[in-house]
């Protein structure tokens, strides 16, 4: 057993990858620890029979671990959505809030939807996708910081 992770389900799927391509993967299902986030992974079949899903599995956890313990997200949610080019893409999507220190105002908050594969993407030395995951929660935060000062 994992010690950021705990596996709740499992099952044997295929994965669009694109109009002409389809994988076997297994889909496992997890919660993460101590937050208690449900994700999902697609892991593909033949890495799956091999070695396991840890491999694909923890990094993923520890990347959603690190983005609410670091303080960037309240919390987090696994949702599955249709991206630009029709596909069914996995997406965890994070709380991001703000409480004004005066104690005027109300804790706001907004939502930062990142897809699964970029959780776990090394981008220590840039990414050509944009900014790291990190970084859109960060510039959330300060979208709300900068709304409520209006």
């Amino acid at each position: 057993m994992a010690d950021n992770y705990t596996v709740v389900s499992q099952r044997r799927t295929v994965q669009v990858l694109s109009p002409q391509e389809v994988i076997d993967v297994e889909e496992v299902g997890f919660i993460t620890k101590p937050s208690g986030v449900y994700a999902q992974r697609e892991v593909p079949l033949a890495a799956w029979s091999a070695e396991g899903a840890a491999a694909w599995i923890g990094p993923l956890a520890t990347a959603i671990e690190g983005l609410i313990s670091g303080g960037l997200a309240t919390s987090a949610s696994f949702v599955q959505d249709v991206d630009d080019s029709g596909l069914l893409t996995d997406y965890v999507e994070f709380v991001v809030t703000y409480t004004p220190t005066d104690g005027l105002g109300l804790p706001m908050s907004t939502f930062v939807r990142v897809p699964v594969n970029a959780l776990t993407l090394d981008t220590q030395f840039g990414t050509f996708l944009g900014t790291s995951p990190a970084d859109q929660l960060r510039a959330a935060y300060d979208a709300l910081v900068a709304t409520a000062g209006l």
